[in-house]
């Protein structure tokens, strides 16, 4: 369930993750906030980072430098405050990440369209018409409809699915997230519903094998 669950931002951003072992400064918070936001505890979170960051460091580097901003995330560290996920439009409108080092931002709205058509069909993104389709609403400028048509396409009839909750998908996220995982647990029988902690460390369990 993690890739197909996952938006296309997050993808990236693990992506990036697993290729570098490491992450710059605004990809570790999107990023970071993205867990949080999805039910990921601060042992869980550390341990994930953890595993990647120290193919390239030691532990003692990692916690020396790493560690100190997940706490901090999730409200342990600095004035402790409860720090949340960022929605779309932050990220839209954030800095743009530097091709090749840094794998923050919004695919829909940061690649170039010749690099985004090719990732949608490395992905295996729906048929060739449904990507025609999410590729003319980023020709267009809407960012935020492109990666809701592609939800539409990854978790087909999920408007008709009960207990699914669409408020949100190609505005946050953690919404999209949210709402993959209740489609598919519907879809294997489970009913609605994410009880997103226990989903997401399976998630992260699926990804580290």
């Amino acid at each position: 369930m993690a890739d197909q669950s996952m938006p296309l931002c997050r993808q990236q951003l693990h992506q990036g993750l697993k290729r570098d072992h490491k992450l710059k400064h605004q990809g570790r918070l999107q990023f970071g906030l993205f867990h949080k936001g999805a039910g990921m505890s601060l042992e869980v979170h550390t341990l994930f980072f953890q595993r990647e960051f120290t193919r390239i460091m030691t532990s003692e580097q990692f916690n020396k430098s790493y560690s100190y901003i997940i706490r901090h995330m999730h409200g342990k560290e600095g004035k402790r405050a409860s720090y949340t996920p960022y929605n779309c439009l932050k990220i839209i409108l954030g800095n743009p990440p530097q091709s090749g080092v840094e794998h923050h931002g919004c695919p829909y709205k940061h690649y170039a369209e010749q690099n985004l058509s090719a990732l949608l069909t490395k992905l295996k993104i729906g048929s060739v018409a449904e990507r025609d389709a999410i590729m003319a609403h980023k020709k267009d400028g809407n960012s935020q409809l492109a990666c809701a048509k592609h939800f539409g396409v990854s978790q087909p009839g999920a408007a008709m699915v009960d207990g699914i909750n669409l408020d949100g998908v190609g505005n946050h996220p953690n919404a999209w997230f949210s709402a993959s995982v209740s489609y598919h647990n519907a879809k294997n029988g489970g009913g609605g519903g994410t009880s997103p902690p226990s989903n997401m460390e399976k998630i992260v369990k699926e990804e580290a094998m």
